[in-house]
Parts: C-alpha cells; structure tokens; sequence
C-alpha cells in the first residue's frame, strides 16, 4: 500500500497546488450547445469540425487528441467538441463576471455566424432538442468509444448522457484546504435547488418534456461511481486526500500511456499506473469522474443545464455571490446542518419528480430557491451585479423554470 500512498500524496499536492491567495474569487464557465441542421437533424463530426476550424485565427493554438481535431485554444477561451458533437465554449478563469460573459458573448456570437453561413444552427439546452441520444453519433475518438461502452452497462442512461445531454459549469477558486471543504459542501448542498432553478429540457427525446431535470434524472441513472454526490463529504475527515483515495481506487475505465488510449474496465488507477503520477496521468484520472461537483484545481459546479447567454450570466453571477460570501456559506451550512449525502441524492430525486413542491431536506423547494436568491441579492456587491441575478429571480418568483417558460413562448 505504499505505493498507494504515494500516489495520494501526489494528488493531494496537485490539489494544493491549485489554492489561490486570498482576495477575489476566480470563476472560469464553460457552455456546451447543440449543433444541428436547420431542419433539426444531427451534425456529423467532419461538417463540425470545418466550423470550428474556420473560427480559429493564425496564433490559437489547435487542440488534437489520438491525432483528431478537437478545436482550438486562445489566451482567454477554448472551443472543443465533447463526445457526442456538443460544441463547447469555456472560458478560463476571470474574477468578473461582466468581463467572463463578454468573452464568452463574443465567442458565441461568432459561432452562430459561422454555422449560420454553413446552414447549421446552435441550441442552448440540457439535452438534444430532436434526437434520442442512440441516433446521435460520437466524435472518432477511442476515450469516447470505451466509455460509453462501459457507461451503458452501469446504468439505464450511459447510452444518454454522453450523446445527448450539455450543460452550464461553473469553476470557482479555493484558498485552503478548510476553504475548499466548506465550498465544496455548500456546492453540493444546494445541487438539487440549483437544478431546479436551471432546468432548461422543453424537449426530451424529440418530444416535448413535461418532466423536470431529466438530465439530473440521467446523471443520477449512469454510474454510482463516478457521478452524483461525492461520498463522505459531510465526514469530518474530508478534504484533499480522501477524494484523491477514491479516485485512485474506483474503476478507472479509460488510461493514457502517453499518446496512446486503453480501456482498463473496472481496474482503478492504482492498479493501472506505476508509483509515480505524473500531470497528465493526474489530470487523465480526474477526467474520469464526474460528480454534481468536482475537484481539479478549481472547484466545478455540474448541476445547470446548458442555458441561453442571459441566464448564463445570471447563474454565474449567483455562484460568484455565494461564494464570495463566507455569511452566504456560513448560512447555507447552518440550515442544512446535519444533512448527508443520502439525503442531498433524495433532494434532487424529489425535484426531478414534483419540482418547485418537492421537499428539499424537509422544507419546500419553492421557498428554499427564495431563500438562496434572496441571500443572494442582499450579498451583491453592487447594483450591476443585483441587475444580472434578475432572469432567475424572475424564475424562481414565478416557480417556474426555463424549461416551463420556453415551452409557453
């Protein structure tokens, strides 16, 4: 077990590496959309991939993996295609959030440009507006392939949820070990109100859908390994080197050896890599997982659907309020104490089913999101920042989500 234990200390100082000094907090976004024909059928990886090639200028950098073009990289974003030919924008961490949605606004506005002169359109929601996720192809790499063969016999959506699903993440920075483990709580603790408050699936399926949060619904039906609330959490002993112990432990499906992809199934990277990881076996092993919220040098938020630019500005500036707030934190942490992971997997089942009148951690759902907004616009810092909460106040004033409001537009 030394070993074992080397390679937890590795990744326990790759996640101290990754603590900031204090002072403003820094979010970095990344938004998946939906590539399609006019008439709503699905795009093939090779017409994809001449878009996003001729969006990139003399000085990106191109970004390829087993010899395939995925996208390309700038000083302030990257745009990548994911497995089943979602496009992805990400913009890398900024501490304002103005200063993130004009990069981000930028960038998608000269997308639709692009895919507008190639007859092609972008979606912006939480899962593929006009197919079922087996009619959709995967981009040619054999990462993709080897997991989702695995995915579909963990579950009853593996086959789904990497075709067919996007969403809205948010990273956001952490000073400490003790500041991570308190974000990291809150993070999960408000998972399910911030699924709710983000549902955005008019359409499942290629039907209009009357459920809410199905692709909440699909993470929570996958795989219990690698998705859904991070077990021990609420242990007092959590921190940096117990989640490195159970990445390092847990199937890890998919190994790098350099240039070179393998399907390892349900050997744990412990058993696949020798003593010593390196960066990139690190961060191969952290790719492997994929929790509600998760750890890399940065903290990452899962739960929100893929959304429209506004919306993205106001989730993201709900999240740089709470967690730039140790009184938002502190509140968070005080009203749900005692709550444990079981209890946060039942809250999201409750909001997947019955929505703005489930129970979450015995009280109403509709008034726990007034609570969390209302916590927020009393902690922003200014005016301007108070302006771009209001879509979701609206929203959640209404107990409605976006998913409800688009199908009455």
């Amino acid at each position: 077990m030394a070993n074992l234990q080397r390679q937890i200390d590795a990744l326990t100082a790759y996640f101290q590496a990754g603590c900031k000094q204090p002072g403003a907090l820094l979010l970095g976004l990344e938004v998946e959309h939906f590539v399609t024909r006019l008439d709503g059928t699905p795009v093939e990886y090779d017409r994809i991939k001449y878009v996003i090639s001729s969006l990139q200028g003399a000085g990106d950098d191109p970004i390829y993996e087993e010899g395939i073009y995925l996208g390309y990289r700038t000083a302030l974003y990257s745009m990548t295609l994911c497995a089943g030919c979602q496009l992805k924008i990400s913009v890398s961490p900024r501490s304002s959030v103005r200063e993130l949605m004009m990069i981000y606004e930028s960038c998608y506005t000269r997308l639709c440009a692009a895919l507008a002169v190639n007859d092609l359109r972008a979606y912006t929601l939480g899962s593929h507006p006009t197919r079922r996720g087996d009619q959709l192809q995967m981009i040619p790499l054999n990462r993709y392939r080897i997991l989702d063969r695995y995915l579909k016999n963990t579950g009853g959506h593996g086959g789904v949820l990497l075709r067919a699903t996007a969403s809205t993440r948010v990273s956001i920075s952490y000073t400490d070990e003790a500041d991570f483990v308190r974000k990291f709580r809150v993070a999960s603790l408000v998972t399910p109100l911030l699924a709710l408050l983000t549902d955005n699936a008019p359409v499942y399926e290629g039907t209009p859908n009357e459920r809410y949060s199905v692709r909440t619904r699909i993470r929570s039906d996958t795989d219990p390994d690698r998705f859904g609330i991070f077990p021990g959490l609420m242990k007092d002993s959590f921190g940096f080197e117990p989640y490195a112990g159970y990445l390092l432990q847990k199937p890890l499906v998919v190994a790098r050896h350099g240039a070179r992809i393998v399907g390892v199934g349900r050997k744990s990277a412990f058993e696949v890599y020798p003593s010593v990881l390196g960066n990139s076996d690190m961060e191969q092993i952290l790719s492997m997982f994929f929790f509600d919220v998760r750890v890399g040098q940065q903290i990452v938020l899962c739960a929100a659907d893929s959304l429209p630019p506004r919306y993205v500005a106001a989730y993201t500036q709900l999240l740089k309020t709470i967690f730039s707030s140790p009184a938002i934190q502190e509140g968070v942490l005080r009203r749900y104490s005692g709550v444990d992971e079981d209890q946060i997997e039942a809250a999201k089942l409750g909001v997947c089913c019955n929505g703005y009148h489930a129970q979450v951690y015995g009280r109403a759902a509709a008034g726990e999101i007034s609570w969390l907004m209302a916590q927020a616009k009393s902690h922003a810092a200014a005016p301007e920042e108070r302006r771009m909460l209001e879509p979701l106040c609206d929203l959640a004033g209404r107990h409605r989500t976006l998913r409800q409001a688009a199908r009455r537009e």
